[in-house]
């Protein structure tokens, strides 16, 4: 009796097994190009499952080729899924982060409950534009410590804790407000110093001074 229980238990965790790695057999593949077509290098892409909102687990990422592609290698469980993509460097946020969501942004559905594996083209949306600098102390004019917020209309924000220089990316077509709070032996929390509207791809310098005494 107890070599027939054990050979039950061997059994039913072979199937769970076996089902659990039926259930990630998924596979996504294709390629991410920019607004004109060209294929890109570097691009991270998101397979989102559906439902899936940024209090849940991350979902799973990877980066194109030199040619543009991806491929998710059979590694996602069969359900649902929106794609995104960002690439911060060029100027392509992601659109997954509030702030940075465009009704218009292109995210294409894959649906892997039918077909185990799926191909797809990917387009990166609208650039955001840039606004970079340094934050410095307004007596000595060094690099100082900072948290700079930025946040639009409807509460949506991004933080940055910065050391001296910052490059921030901001969604084009959107009223953004940016807070500063130094960085001291205690919080010096200063008035929103700057409304900011960009252009897509719109480059900024600005200085940011800050009191941390």
């Amino acid at each position: 009796m107890r070599h027939f229980l054990s050979f039950a238990l061997i059994a039913a965790s072979i199937f769970a097994f076996s089902q659990t790695k039926d259930q990630q057999n998924g596979e996504i593949k294709g390629t991410v190009t920019d607004p004109s077509g060209n294929p890109v290098l570097g691009a991270t892409v998101y397979a989102v499952p559906q439902g899936l909102t940024l209090d849940d687990i991350a979902p799973r990422s990877v980066k194109t080729d030199g040619d543009g592609k991806f491929d998710f290698r059979r590694g996602l469980q069969l359900a649902v899924y929106k794609l995104y993509t960002r690439k911060d460097e060029d100027g392509y946020p992601d659109p997954f982060t509030p702030l940075y969501a465009n009704s218009n942004s292109p995210t294409p559905t894959v649906d892997l409950t039918e077909h185990r594996s799926a191909r797809v083209s990917v387009r990166l949306g609208e650039k955001a534009g840039v606004i970079a600098g340094r934050v410095i102390d307004s007596e000595s004019g060094t690099g100082a410590k900072a948290i700079l917020i930025f946040s639009d209309e409807d509460g949506h924000a991004v933080k940055l804790s910065v050391d001296g220089r910052y490059r921030a990316l901001l969604p084009a077509g959107k009223n953004v407000t940016l807070m500063v709070i130094a960085v001291s032996s205690h919080f010096d929390e200063q008035r929103p110093i700057a409304s900011l509207r960009f252009e897509p791809g719109q480059e900024i310098y600005m200085d940011i001074p800050v009191s941390q005494h």
